[in-house]
């Protein structure tokens, strides 16, 4: 402000006094005050492109972009050299329907220039994609990392990109052969970011594998947190993995970091505190967050997190559509498919739960708990032989993986082969002690050895550690049954119809031990 009161002081006595004071005016944040300096200066002196430029990106700051490509074309009919100019000339017509080839042209012009920067590039390579010319997109792109090699922020850029496409290890090359001399927190960031995509494709869902998966995600993080403390994607980045991790605590200190940095109305910080809200059973935040997100726009991540919200607030159906919809635009989203298996497993479609395993197992090939999931699948189809493969491609994996053995132990007993089926139901009972089906499963097979006392303290175990194994608690009233135990039997089926009222068989059976009872 002291330096426009100096120059004004001094007297605006030549349109370049003019257009010095409408750049001093912007930098002062005076936008308005600015433009019509500079309009003063064109006023006076209509004959310089620099004053038409300067115009335009004046009013491109202030959102009036038809008048800001009238002064940028004035600026381009004085001077067509002036590589700036056609760069913005490109961003202003990048998003006005029809246009993509006029806005291409700019863009080529602008990058031949040498203006522009990474964004430019990029924008070249993405008008390239809209108008058909994918492999000419894609040799923009290698290009420009082979002629500006030093450039870290379009590495990182180009290397984001190829991560969202899902093509990991093109964007593992890119970071592989970034120059040892250069570093840069975005390339830290995109590394973080190509860890997260691994950990979703390789993980077991026990916990276990997956921090040390996740703990690379941190260290990378971090590193670009090193060289600025101020990189809100960055702390974004952070929170995200420490949630994942389960560090709750952490992860609501490092968002409120990124909502300080990037605001509060920025959408990914949205969706972000959606996701550790529905972490901390708080479903009224989660959905006042995402319906913030959602001001700024629907997409597939929108419906992600929307049927996450459905998954806890136990709508699977509303679940498996808000997943649909995230899969219909955007089939590679991994948690969005996997997230839809469990739903269908939960509702018993096992059908439609092994379809999705295989597609995205063809998706992510190493992803253990989808190799899970499609073998739990094909148990409940009695496709015991391939279920069993399953979980022993899991277990050689992942041999702390408790469910895996559990189910395991299943296979075996249906395959009529109990013997196989002791070993890994006692290691999973050795692992999860608290993990009922496991109790359930030993109880199968001790029933199976005709050791019935066994079997119901193993059923009884079962119910003690998940009082909604409806099958352990069948299985136990069945017992009492068989040994006429009266008015434990009774009990027993009363449980079971507390859990499924319709039941058939407890109904009967019921119904045959208040007859006995009272007979007596």
């Amino acid at each position: 402000e002291k330096d426009v009161r100096r120059l004004e002081a001094l007297g605006l006595d030549t349109p370049a006094d003019r257009s010095l004071l409408a750049g001093l005016r912007h930098r002062a944040g005076s936008a308005n005050e600015a433009i019509d300096a500079i309009e003063q200066a064109l006023a006076e002196d209509n004959t310089k492109s620099e004053y038409w430029l300067q115009y335009a990106e004046l009013l491109h700051e202030a959102e009036e972009s038809e008048r800001a490509l009238e002064a940028v074309d004035q600026c381009l009919n004085l001077d067509r050299q002036i590589g700036d100019a056609w760069a913005l000339r490109a961003i202003l017509l990048s998003v006005k329907q029809g246009r993509e080839k006029e806005a291409l042209k700019a863009a080529t012009h602008a990058v031949a220039l040498d203006c522009g920067g990474a964004k430019l590039i990029v924008l070249k390579a993405d008008l390239l994609a809209e108008t058909g010319d994918l492999m000419a997109a894609e040799a923009c792109l290698e290009k420009a990392i082979d002629d500006f090699p030093m450039d870290a922020e379009l590495r990182s850029i180009v290397a984001s990109r190829r991560l969202s496409e899902g093509r990991i290890e093109v964007a593992q090359a890119l970071l592989d052969g970034t120059p040892s001399t250069i570093d840069h927190p975005e390339l830290h960031i995109v590394e973080g970011r190509l860890h997260l995509a691994r950990a979703d494709r390789q993980r077991d869902g026990t916990g276990e594998t997956d921090q040390l998966l996740l703990g690379s995600a941190v260290k990378s993080f971090e590193a670009a947190l090193q060289l600025n403390r101020e990189t809100g994607v960055a702390w974004l980045g952070l929170a995200r993995t420490q949630r994942l991790l389960k560090n709750l605590d952490e992860a609501g200190n490092s968002l409120d970091r990124a909502r300080r940095l990037l605001g509060d109305t920025d959408s990914s910080c949205s969706i972000e505190a959606a996701m550790l809200a529905i972490d901390l059973n708080d479903i009224h935040a989660a959905t006042r967050y995402i319906d913030a997100a959602e001001i700024q726009g629907s997409g597939p991540t929108i419906a992600y997190v929307r049927g996450n919200v459905a998954i806890k607030s136990g709508d699977p159906k509303r679940a498996i559509a808000m997943y649909t919809d995230t899969l219909n635009e955007k089939p590679k989203h991994i948690r969005a498919r996997l997230n839809r298996i469990n739903c269908y497993l939960a509702l018993d479609m096992a059908v439609e739960a092994k379809e999705d395993a295989n597609i995205l197992l063809s998706l992510a090939p190493e992803l253990t708990v989808a190799v899970f999931a499609r073998a739990d699948a094909q148990s409940r189809l009695a496709e015991w032989e391939e279920a069993k493969e399953g979980f022993l491609a899991v277990l050689e994996q992942a041999p702390h993986h408790y469910q895996a053995l559990t189910k395991l132990g299943a296979c075996y007993l249906a395959l009529d082969r109990p013997e196989r089926a002791e070993g890994p139901i006692n290691e999973a009972l050795r692992l999860a002690p608290d993990h009922g089906d496991a109790w359930h499963q030993r109880g199968m097979l001790y029933a199976a050895w005709e050791k019935y006392e066994a079997a119901l303290s193993d059923f009884e175990a079962a119910i003690r550690a998940d009082g909604n194994n409806i099958h352990a608690r069948v299985q136990a009233a069945a017992i009492h049954h068989a040994s006429n135990n009266v008015e434990q039997a009774s009990a027993g089926w009363r449980g079971v119809l507390a859990l499924e009222p319709d039941h058939p068989l407890a109904r009967q059976r019921l119904q045959q031990c208040e007859q006995q009872l009272a007979s007596i």
